[in-house]
């Protein structure tokens, strides 16, 4: 289908049929026009660029759609799917670009110098040096598991990690005291004493004085965590920044 001048600027790899149906087919642009190849057809189909038609991109509910325009009606639909929404945008932009260019063999001779992005080769605005189709897509997703590597700069305080867990587990234990002292005050003092009966004074001072002692016990539990895990945490961030810098040094 291609002329020996013509060069493909963007291609979207179809992955939908119009009835949403997984099925294969082809959106090829090139500086002259756009090539289309659908599911199930004999041909390929094309649409010049100087024919004044416009692409239009939306996505719902995890499926892309493609539709062409002309100045009156819809002359092609694609629909994809959202793992190929990245080359369905470089497309559009593709067509922006070469839109906005004459289409004479020396404008299509000095498209060729215009600078384009080292990651997806899109062509770059004249007005800027950050790629649009790159800016959009998400980065990916780094994995917990390179926090393990973190480990080599953590060994070095193994000690004083395994006493902040020990202080976490204690620190837990002593926030679960207060409910077991909470039932006996309830069945043994405050039931009884609005039935009329007669409380002993001791028993209160008991009861309220653990109640008092586990919150204490509990508040210096977390508070010595609280200090040791801040102290290995700071010293971690020293010797990330130290690493780095001595590795600086020597490059």
């Amino acid at each position: 289908m291609l002329t020996s001048d013509e060069n493909v600027f963007a291609a979207l790899p179809v992955d939908l049929t119009t009835d949403l149906r997984f099925a294969a087919g082809w959106v090829v642009l090139t500086a002259q026009r756009l090539l289309a190849w659908e599911p199930g057809a004999a041909a390929w189909r094309a649409w010049p660029l100087s024919d004044g038609w416009t692409l239009r991109l939306h996505d719902h509910g995890g499926v892309g759609t493609l539709e062409l325009h002309d100045a009156s009606q819809r002359l092609a639909l694609w629909r994809f799917t959202l793992a190929v929404h990245a080359q369905a945008l470089r497309l559009v932009l593709g067509v922006e670009e070469q839109r906005s260019r004459s289409q004479s063999d020396s404008a299509l001779h000095a498209a060729v110098d215009v600078p384009a992005c080292p990651t997806c080769h899109t062509p770059l605005p004249s007005d800027t040096e950050e790629c649009p189709a790159c800016a959009r897509v998400q980065p990916q997703q780094t994995s917990t598991w390179v926090l393990l590597r973190l480990w080599r700069f953590a060994r070095p305080y193994r000690k004083q990690l395994a006493a902040g867990f020990a202080l976490t587990m204690a620190s837990t234990a002593a926030t679960l005291v207060p409910p077991y002292l909470t039932i006996p005050l309830m069945d043994d003092i405050l039931i009884p004493y609005q039935n009329g009966q007669q409380i002993d004074p001791m028993l209160v001072l008991m009861y309220l004085g653990g109640l008092l002692l586990s919150a204490l016990v509990a508040w210096g539990l977390g508070w010595a965590r609280t200090y040791i895990l801040a102290l290995v945490s700071e010293r971690l961030g020293a010797d990330l920044r130290t690493t780095t810098y001595e590795h600086l040094l020597r490059l």
